[in-house]
């Protein structure tokens, strides 16, 4: 809930993310540096007000060349509450916890990349989080990036072959013996362990073409094992492949994308555009779902204003106008809400 598609296209082109660190320690084989930011918003929703965090984070990540040309590297991010007192400890009822993401080791050269560890699926960076441009509310998706990865997980993706890239994602479920398992099936709250108590594997693949600088098309397919500790679909259904496709045209003033999704009965399209105006961007997001049963259309429209490179405000407007949709009321049903934010990175 942080890009716009114009940041969505750099990084899908790219062969490995990068953030706008900064360098704590640098030599010829190496480099160590920190990275973060601290965001706080209002958000009304339907009447009633709340200031909250939207995403504040502290990183660090280090790489060292090796001997035989290739690469090491490792990433560790950490996320907090920055608007309010409070404890750090788990469930702690002020929200105080700190979070562990992004956390993982690997290598790379020629051959491409591999890493191992906490981090966002192959489908979600490679494919469907190009949609993913609201800051807050309005962005939905059949994989936000925590489907079958985020521990216990390896990841291997290709440079850029004429245009192509290719991913390749593995996530292993424990069983219910294991340290994960907690002995019981399934593992009460865990991630790490499968749902019927033996050991299980998902796998999943994705690819991107670049046509040229402005044109990309994605493809990801995810296996989802049901037997592994998938969630539920939206429509509540159990757990079944999941495949997703994109398309995306961006320049540096303007950008258009298409992300489709689709499990078991339920299809998933967000469409989505953006305009650079010089001093910041304007963005929309509409986002159709259907589960056979019920279908309906959310709305999502923001803009930013670019204060200074690492600095910027923003404002949106968040429509829910179906049973499926994340903007709802207490009751249910659809709402609206507005935000107002600003956001800080270093």
């Amino acid at each position: 809930m942080k890009k716009t598609l114009i940041a969505a296209s750099i990084a899908a082109l790219a062969a490995t993310s990068a953030n706008a660190a900064v360098k704590i320690y640098e030599s010829e084989t190496g480099s160590f540096s920190s990275y973060g930011k601290v965001q706080l918003e209002l958000q009304n929703l339907d009447g009633e007000n709340n200031i909250q965090n939207q995403g504040s984070r502290l990183g660090f990540a280090g790489d060292t060349k090796l001997d035989n040309g290739m690469t090491a590297f490792t990433n560790f991010e950490f996320r907090f509450q920055p608007g309010v007192q409070n404890n750090v400890k788990a469930a702690a009822a002020d929200g105080g916890e700190w979070t562990v993401r992004n956390s993982y080791l690997g290598v790379k050269g020629d051959f491409g990349s591999v890493k191992a560890g906490n981090f966002d699926s192959i489908t979600y960076t490679m494919v469907t989080e190009q949609a993913d441009i609201m800051e807050n509310l309005g962005y939905r998706s059949l994989d936000t990036g925590d489907v079958n990865s985020r521990g216990t997980a390896i990841a291997y993706e290709t440079n850029d072959l004429n245009g192509f890239k290719l991913g390749l994602g593995i996530k292993h479920y424990a069983s219910k013996d294991s340290a994960y398992g907690n002995g019981t099936v399934p593992a009460a709250g865990s991630i790490l362990a499968s749902n019927d108590g033996k050991e299980q594997w998902n796998v999943e693949a994705a690819a991107t073409f670049a046509v040229n600088d402005e044109l990309v098309f994605g493809l990801a397919v995810d296996q989802n094992n049901k037997k592994g500790n998938p969630a539920p679909n939206a429509a509540g259904k159990e757990a079944k492949p999941i495949f997703a496709a994109s398309a995306l045209y961006a320049t540096d003033a303007f950008g258009a994308g298409l992300v489709l999704e689709n499990t078991g009965d339920l299809m998933l399209a967000n469409l989505t555009g953006s305009v650079n105006y010089g001093a910041g961007d304007v963005y929309a997001l509409v986002s159709f779902m259907d589960n056979d049963t019920t279908d309906g259309v959310d709305f999502g429209l923001g803009a930013n204003y670019k204060m200074a490179s690492n600095f910027k405000v923003y404002g949106e407007v968040a429509v829910g106008n179906d049973d499926l949709s994340t903007i709802q009321d207490k009751k249910g049903k659809g709402t609206t809400a507005v935000t107002v934010g600003a956001a800080y990175k270093w």
